[in-house]
């Protein structure tokens, strides 16, 4: 199945990979990340059809963190930065795609306040 993806069976893209950087001054921290989906053909799908084929889907994503003291930090983010949409696939009838393995929600950000308990 690797390569392939289709309803009822599952999305199985042969290739996928994940890559982060990140920087850190003092107190902050500043980082990237990109998740890489490759492409896949799905198999229930007639060849030559619009969604036969899924391209190769990149999703970036940036935090920005500072840390408030030993115990505390707060973090600020955007996931899918760039609001990249789950491609079409012919034979998925949720959403016409591959809700496990796609992004549905698009671009969204988020506020995050972090407290260690000793």
């Amino acid at each position: 199945f690797a390569g392939h993806i289709g309803g009822g069976n599952g999305g199985y893209p042969h290739w996928r990979s994940n890559g982060s950087l990140s920087l850190m001054a003092q107190r902050w921290t500043g980082t990237y990340s990109v998740q890489w989906i490759g492409k896949a053909t799905d198999f229930n799908a007639a060849p030559g059809k619009i969604g036969y084929k899924s391209p190769n889907v990149f999703y970036h994503n940036a935090q920005f963190a500072y840390r408030l003291g030993d115990q505390a930090d707060i973090a600020v983010g955007v996931d899918n930065l760039f609001d990249k949409k789950a491609p079409f696939i012919q034979s998925w009838t949720d959403g016409n795609t591959d809700t496990m393995t796609y992004d549905l929600l698009g671009r969204r950000g988020y506020l995050r306040l972090s407290y260690k308990f000793n």
